[in-house]
């Protein structure tokens, strides 16, 4: 069966003036049709750049230079812009951080939500206003039909980012991506938008790509987890065994610094340092200067190698010795 997306040794680049950054280098996954896929990392680690190279909304200075982004078998790589506007948000949605910078502040929620749906079909402006009260009903929010009329900063974060999940879901895409969507939401919200995710992704199968760096609800979500360190893929494996079994360093090392169940008095581990600037730069492993276990072997470029198990991926030469 063919994956719904895959994506083979992504690189993408920044360019000011003369000078370039390698945002991510060598990445390669794949999504099946109906599973849900955690990116996590620190921040800085390449996991919104990534997503945003999927959708050509890297901006003037981004571009993916070099791989291949295949979707539903149909190549990205290299679109043109009017043609990515036939996938974007028809079959590939996006869902960003911040609800309220999304929303266009001057207009109604109907105002925005029709203008989405007409975008992507040919409906009527009555039939759009039905579709967007169905939507608006979909993901919990009741009177649908009052709620069109006000406009996003009426609204709570929790139901502006529950208007940000119905417009995404207007094209009905067949893969959505959600880039931290409940960053600022507080923890009742966050589960339920969360539930809300999981509940689409088994009643649309729907695909699904969430970013967060909360391994909490990675071990409540995912199917597969894929973890980046400086733009840089350094391990992929199956939830369970990500979570029982980590080889790489830095996977350890975010397990061992989040509170998990029966860990009540437990000191918890933080990572020392922060993820280095410039690190395109690097030859070697870009985590040798954090990991306690780094040799003389970790100075030269590290490649994703398949470990015991055929579906767990390390950027370790040291895994089977940590």
């Amino acid at each position: 069966m063919k994956p719904l997306l895959e994506v083979k040794n992504l690189e993408v680049n920044f360019r000011e003036g003369k000078n370039i950054f390698t945002g991510v280098s060598d990445v390669s996954f794949q999504v099946a049709e109906g599973e849900i896929l955690c990116i996590v990392g620190e921040s800085g680690s390449g996991k919104s750049i990534t997503t945003l190279s999927l959708m050509g909304l890297l901006g003037k200075n981004g571009a993916a230079d070099k791989g291949s982004i295949l979707f539903e078998g149909e190549e990205l790589f290299g679109k043109s812009e009017k043609d990515l506007d036939t996938i974007r948000g028809k079959k590939i949605a996006m869902i960003f951080q911040d609800a309220l910078t999304s929303l266009n502040p001057v207009f109604t929620i109907g105002n925005q939500m029709i203008e989405a749906i007409r975008s992507h079909s040919i409906v009527s402006k009555k039939e759009a206003e039905e579709k967007s009260e169905y939507l608006l009903n979909k993901v919990g929010l009741s009177d649908a039909k009052a709620l069109l009329k006000k406009y996003p900063h009426t609204l709570s974060g929790g139901m502006r980012q529950r208007v940000m999940i119905a417009m995404a879901l207007a094209g009905e895409p067949k893969l959505l991506i959600a880039d931290e969507p409940t960053t600022a939401l507080d923890v009742t919200i966050q589960a339920q938008i969360m539930e809300l995710l999981r509940k689409l992704n088994r009643e649309l199968s729907m695909s699904v790509i969430l970013i967060t760096h909360d391994m909490g609800v990675v071990a409540e979500m995912a199917d597969r987890v894929m973890v980046m360190y400086a733009g840089e893929v350094v391990e992929e494996a199956p939830v369970n065994l990500l979570f029982h079994n980590p080889g790489h360093p830095y996977t350890k090392a975010l397990l061992r610094s989040i509170p998990g169940t029966g860990s009540e008095g437990e000191k918890l581990i933080p990572i020392e340092g922060a993820v280095p600037e410039d690190y395109d730069k690097i030859e070697g492993c870009r985590f040798a200067n954090r990991c306690a276990f780094a040799v003389k072997e970790c100075k030269v470029p590290q490649r994703l190698r398949k470990a015991t198990d055929e579906e767990h991926y390390i950027r370790c030469c040291r895994y089977e010795n940590i």
